[in-house]
């Protein structure tokens, strides 16, 4: 970026240097001053620079009321200070003196970010800035500020964007920010080898106020005093002391008095327009709606139905759409509809039943079934058995129910406006009769001492009836104790009924105890056929012994019953083919021990 020449003095810039060789000489130099502050009326106190640190640069500006104001700037860039105004020839026409002292040397801050906050240590009024050299020929710097100013003085090269930005290439100026501040940001996004800046304050020539005369919907009318002539920012009526304006925004009057002094001021102007309506309240009920309508200074309100039209709050028992019109203090109108929904209250209905029904006998499962009406797309069914959930859905199985358990459910209704929301069903009380009860620990056996055994089960409960299954060998069925006399082990099976229809069974064997069958050879080759020493009977004596010796009286085999018939293995290896000798203990009064040899044919 171009060096910005200067001389040693630094009161000067060389004419032939390409920033400023377009200028004219000093004394044809067309320096602008407005033509409001064309006499010396405001005076301005500038501040007196002490510090710079890093990004802070800090003095004091006397007020010209005998205090002292701080003032401090910080930005994301490093301020340094040159000990004069940077050509401070060109502010000669301004029409008080400026003192031309150490002030303070900004680069500005390149890109998003870029940004000065100026700072006073009170509220002040009309804060003054000084920019020298801003821009460069060929290089355009642009600020933006935080307020609207005005300018007091133009020294050259500036360009006045809108009341809130300023751009310059190598421009000259002094700004006022008119009213009352205490912070001052300034946002840059062009960088520079830099610029000078310095704060003051100007003290108004003359008071001037703005006060408020009328105000309606869309327009806010005020009216300026304490100068001869005005000029406004803005506006219908910039050059009349009142000025109407339709919208909001900081606006700045310019008042000249008789003696041709300048003060300018600012005001905040608020215009009334239409406001927004507001409405609260849940607009889907049951029998009613009400909603209620809000509007900052509002003074009244018209629905087009329901219980209370001309109020606020409305209360509505159809459902449809609603509008209201507001309006408020200023005779602004806004309007607003609602869509109401208003849901006439419904009856739920939930019944159950049970299957099987009536009296029933214990240990028989049940199964109770919901039927509901209006209860919305998922209702929710509880059961209750005595009071306490047992259950969910709309069935629900009990087996262990006892006489006088009370069943029900509990429905919990999802359908809009359902009075009750949550009922209980009917109730159903269990009737259960006991189921008879069978018990038998007796073992039947017939091993040949005799040819019957009588058959007497336990049987509790009031039998009405007895039946033995199947009948033969016996010698009565339908008596809780026959005789039976099989011819070879039977299971029988005993079922009885009570007098309430209740049935219970129970089986019971009756062992017929015949002498065993010992075959003298097997072939245990694999092929399927007389692989194992197959005993016939054997099975009916659980607790026999069954022991195999070899020719030298060394036990190969030995088991407790006979499970597995032996398959002619010992220790894992095919036993060669021989004779072997057995000892068969049954372990029975009757039937005694038997022995022999047997033959392995391989």
């Amino acid at each position: 970026m171009p060096y910005k020449e200067k001389s040693t003095a630094f009161g000067r810039k060389d004419f032939l240097s390409s920033t400023i060789k377009n200028i004219p000489p000093t004394g044809r130099l067309k320096n602008k001053r407005l033509e409001n502050n064309a006499t010396a009326c405001d005076i301005i106190h500038w501040a007196t620079w002490s510090r710079f640190s890093g990004s802070k640069a800090t003095g004091t500006i006397a007020d010209g009321n005998g205090n002292s104001v701080d003032v401090s700037m910080s930005s994301n860039f490093d301020f340094s200070s040159t000990p004069t105004i940077y050509n401070y020839w060109l502010f000669s026409y301004y029409p008080t003196p400026i003192p031309n002292e150490t002030v303070p040397k900004t680069t500005w801050s390149a890109g998003n970010g870029g940004s000065t906050n100026m700072t006073f240590s009170q509220p002040v009024t009309n804060p003054v800035l000084l920019i020298a050299s801003l821009g460069q020929t060929g290089q355009r710097v642009t600020l933006g500020f935080s307020l609207p100013y005005v300018v007091l003085y133009d020294g050259g090269a500036m360009s006045y964007d809108n009341s809130t930005s300023i751009t310059g290439e190598e421009g000259y100026a002094i700004i006022m920010f008119p009213g009352n501040s205490k912070n001052v940001v300034i946002t840059s996004t062009t960088p520079e080898d830099y610029t000078n800046i310095t704060w003051g304050l100007s003290l108004p020539a003359f008071p001037v106020n703005i006060t408020e005369t009328a105000s309606s919907c869309g327009s806010t009318t005020v009216t300026a005093s304490g100068g001869t002539s005005y000029i406004w920012n803005g506006g219908d009526n910039r050059y009349s002391a009142t000025n109407t304006f339709h919208t909001n925004g900081q606006y700045i009057v310019t008042a000249k008095n008789a003696d041709g002094c300048s003060v300018s001021v600012s005001k905040q102007i608020d215009v009334h327009v239409s406001p927004t309506v507001t409405v609260k309240g849940n607009l889907t009920g049951c029998g009613s709606v009400t909603a209620t309508a809000s509007v900052d200074n509002a003074v009244s309100y018209q629905w087009n139905g329901g219980n209370t039209p001309n109020s606020a709050s409305n209360t509505f028992r159809a459902s449809g759409r609603y509008t209201v019109i507001v309006t408020d203090m200023y005779q602004c109108q806004a309007t607003r509809w609602i869509d109401v929904i208003v849901n006439k209250p419904v009856v739920p209905v939930i019944n159950i039943t049970a299957s099987p029904s009536g009296q029933i006998c214990s240990g028989i499962p049940v199964t109770y079934s919901a039927s509901i009406s209006n209860g919305g797309d998922s209702p929710e069914l509880s059961w209750l058995k005595n009071g306490t959930p047992v259950g969910a859905g709309k069935t629900y199985t009990a087996t262990d129910l006892a006489s006088g358990d009370k069943i029900e459910c509990a429905l919990a209704s999802h359908i809009p406006c359902a009075v009750p929301a949550r009922l209980i069903s009917n109730s159903i009380i269990a009737d259960v009769n006991a189921t008879p009860t069978i018990t038998i620990s007796q073992r039947f056996v017939i091993d040949g001492r005799s040819s019957s055994v009588q058959l007497n089960p336990v049987v509790n409960g009031n039998i009405a009836s007895y039946l033995w299954t199947p009948a033969e060998g016996l010698s009565n069925p339908n008596i809780p104790d026959p005789i039976a006399s099989p011819r070879f082990t039977t299971d029988y099976t005993l079922t009885v009924v009570s007098a309430a229809g209740c049935q219970a069974t129970a089986p019971v064997r009756v062992l017929v105890l015949k002498d065993i069958m010992i075959p003298n050879t097997f072939t245990p080759n694999g092929d399927g056929v007389n692989d194992t020493w197959e005993i016939t009977n054997l099975a009916d004596f659980p607790k026999a012994t069954i022991d195999i010796y070899n020719r030298y009286g060394a036990s190969i085999y030995h088991s407790i019953g006979y499970v597995r018939p032996w398959n002619g293995i010992y220790n894992g290896k095919e036993l060669p083919a021989g004779t072997y000798y057995y000892l068969i203990n049954l372990k029975d009064q009757v039937h005694g021990a038997k022995s022999g040899w047997v033959t392995i044919l391989r």
